[in-house]
């Protein structure tokens, strides 16, 4: 009998520590974190500058102002730079576009002065849905905004009279966004 008392107590002992663990895992799963617990998980600037996958696609390399060219390079500099895939040039300009897995693409003209120097850039962006473009445009106007400041109506200054300017070209059912740099609005 003291046996049978023994394991009973053993048992009751381990069916109370269970239900305190799984009572407490639920309390903790459903109690809101504190304040410092928010902050430290919250995203901070240092990984809101990270840019996406897409972003980083569609910038490429850090140096210049797009895709490491910047405006006055020479047409050479542009072709030696650009990894995206060619599909135009002619003497006013050079045209390359960019693939994503989901269906979605970008075409990018680098418009050239009579000296074959990039006087311009124009970037279509070709997307599939509304909630697609209100993404790229909160990514796209953070990135700008961390680069060159506050913008003023989606355009912003980079030097002298440069701008970068990002539109919404949405129609129907047709989803997109625009880039332009450069001081000629709509290269």
């Amino acid at each position: 009998m003291r046996y049978t008392c023994t394991r009973f107590a053993v048992l009751i002992a381990a069916l109370f520590l269970n239900a305190c663990q799984t009572n407490q895992q639920s309390s903790e799963a459903t109690k809101p974190a504190d304040s410092t617990e928010m902050t430290t998980n919250r995203p901070d600037s240092e990984q809101d500058a990270t840019p996406s996958d897409w972003l980083a696609k569609l910038m490429g390399p850090n140096d210049g102002l797009f895709r490491g060219v910047k405006l006055g390079d020479a047409v050479s500099d542009v072709k030696a730079k650009e990894e995206a895939e060619p599909f135009e040039e002619d003497a006013d300009h050079l045209g390359y576009t960019i693939e994503y897995e989901n269906l979605e693409s970008v075409d990018i003209q680098y418009f050239l002065d009579k000296n074959k120097k990039v006087s311009g850039i124009q970037v279509d962006i070709y997307l599939n849905n509304r909630k697609s473009v209100d993404e790229h445009t909160k990514e796209l106007t953070d990135y700008f905004t961390r680069q060159y400041g506050q913008p003023a109506q989606q355009s912003w200054k980079i030097a002298g009279k440069d701008r970068v300017t990002l539109t919404d070209v949405s129609k129907g059912k047709d989803f997109g966004l625009k880039l332009t740099f450069g001081s000629t609005p709509g290269v």
